[in-house]
């Protein structure tokens, strides 16, 4: 026994009508970013079900409301899934290559209805239609270059598995020598069509849903990584990435050092100008540090004032230069705190991976080379076996670790 047509708008526009009002409910929730998309979806969900009554309503309201209307409705509704797909997955608006099928799906109703009676012909062409917005929307995930992920697929197949029904209608309905007699006959071709469109809103907006919870989780294991402070490392990643560089060098015989970056007397900027210019002390650190880095070194903030920067291929004469680079840097960074130039110093101690060695064992050697450094008189740069820094403090460097310049209307 074939499947009733009608139920299967009935049913599709309660399940479509459902889903819509499900996720309205719960659209706060999720975050700012993940909303213009969601907001599409959603939209696009609420749509279906008033394109489907009007479609049942044939025979019953003018052919201009059940035919011209209902099929470009659809379309729209289909557009706007596909639109909060893309939205979702960051690629370009593209809104005529969204939006132009529905109205060619509007056109060609009101041509095989009114200038050209034919529904063979109108049912062919607003099914490639359809299909080819199915496609679009599938094909979407395919642009971002990030792996995708079981729920994605789950959606792409959602979206491919209707437009190939769509597309075999289209062949079916065009080829074969008989024609519809109705929209609503109980053909095989028609039960599959409608069947499918029956579930489509369950399975698609199922699988969107764990895209977005998917990013969702995605974004807090990427803030549980990061320091929240300056947009770095914390603690818990960099050691996690450090045994990793770590264990690949120990495959490939290639030298790792470790510097370990210390700000200069940090207490006295909180204590003398505050917390708040501590912490844009900490950033402005963070920011000069980031510019003589390359690309494959990590930099992390082990905890407090206190930095670490994993250099992968380097060996100890590239560890001075770079660290010698970063040193350069951050004293070249002041930043301005109430009208005065707070100069940035930091030490430096530097460590070499030992064949074998762990993360805990390199950071300790650091720490001590660290240690010398600080002795030495900061603002300066120690590696394994120095007795005296590389670069003595410079002459202007106040007592307190920092100086201070006022503005050039102070100085006069």
């Amino acid at each position: 026994m074939g499947i009733d047509i009608h139920s299967a708008i009935t049913i599709s526009a309660v399940l479509a009508l459902l889903m819509g009002i499900g996720l309205s409910y719960v659209l706060r929730d999720y975050p700012v970013a993940l909303r213009p998309s969601l907001r599409a979806w959603i939209l696009g969900t609420l749509l279906q079900p008033v394109a489907w009554v009007l479609y049942s309503a044939r025979g019953q309201v003018t052919d201009w409301i059940a035919i011209v209307l209902a099929n470009a409705l659809l379309g729209l509704s289909y557009a706007l899934l596909v639109r909060g797909l893309r939205l979702f997955a960051g690629c370009p608006a593209a809104n005529a290559r969204v939006f132009a099928p529905v109205l060619l799906i509007a056109l060609a109703a009101i041509m095989f209805t009114y200038a050209m009676p034919s529904m063979r012909w109108r049912t062919v062409s607003i099914s490639a239609l359809l299909a080819v917005q199915f496609a679009n929307g599938s094909t979407s995930l395919l642009d971002r270059s990030r792996q995708l992920r079981r729920s994605d697929v789950l959606t792409m197949i959602a979206f491919a598995l209707t437009a190939a029904v769509l597309l075999v209608r289209t062949l079916y309905e065009g080829l074969r020598s008989e024609t519809l007699t109705s929209a609503f006959a109980p053909t095989p071709m028609q039960a599959a069509v409608f069947g499918i469109a029956a579930f489509l809103p369950v399975l698609s907006t199922f699988g969107f849903v764990l895209m977005c919870n998917d990013r969702l989780n995605q974004e807090l294991v990427r803030q549980a990584m990061l320091d929240p402070l300056t947009g770095i490392c914390n603690r818990r990643a960099l050691v996690q990435a450090a045994e990793r560089m770590l264990a690949s060098a120990r495959r490939h015989a290639h030298p790792v050092a470790a510097l370990l970056v210390d700000a200069d007397h940090f207490k006295r900027i909180n204590d003398e100008h505050g917390h708040a210019a501590g912490d844009a002390a900490l950033q402005a650190i963070v920011a000069a540090l980031q510019l003589g880095l390359r690309e494959e070194d990590l930099l992390g903030r082990l905890g407090g004032e206190e930095f670490v920067v994993l250099l992968p291929d380097a060996d100890e004469a590239a560890a001075r230069v770079a660290a010698e680079r970063l040193r350069h840097s951050v004293e070249s960074s002041p930043i301005a705190i109430e009208g005065s130039l707070i100069s940035l110093r930091v030490s430096i101690g530097i460590a070499m991976a030992l064949p074998g060695g762990d993360f805990s064992g390199l950071l300790r050697r650091a720490d001590q080379a660290l240690y010398c450094a600080k002795l030495a008189g900061r603002n300066c740069v120690v590696g394994p076996g120095d007795e005296l820094p590389q670069v003595q403090p410079t002459p202007q460097q106040s007592a307190s670790g920092y100086s201070a310049s006022t503005t050039a209307q102070g100085a006069q």
